[in-house]
């Protein structure tokens, strides 16, 4: 009776083990689209945002405002932004 209720504890323990292993490979790849569709969004905000400053230069000036206010200075993305002549 002991060896059963045994073996019943140890196939329950790795059911839960592997339940765990797949619910955390879910919550990853749950994560990896949402990951996705933010980068779309990104893309797709900013070719907008790109495209109107191009047309319109009291927004380009606003839109290079705001970038000043939120690229950290020194950052990777600052020295990007200011090699593409984005920030001073």
């Amino acid at each position: 009776m002991k060896n059963s209720a045994n073996a019943r504890l140890e196939a329950l323990m790795r059911r839960k083990a592997d339940l765990a292993a797949a619910l955390r490979a879910e919550r990853e790849k749950q994560k990896e689209i949402e990951r996705k569709d933010d980068e779309r969004l990104i893309r797709i905000v900013g070719r907008a945002l790109l495209a109107h400053a191009s047309q319109h230069p009291d927004f380009d000036l606003v839109l290079r405002g705001v970038l000043r206010v939120a690229v950290t200075s020194g950052s990777a993305e600052y020295n990007y932004l200011r090699n593409k002549r984005w920030l001073p």
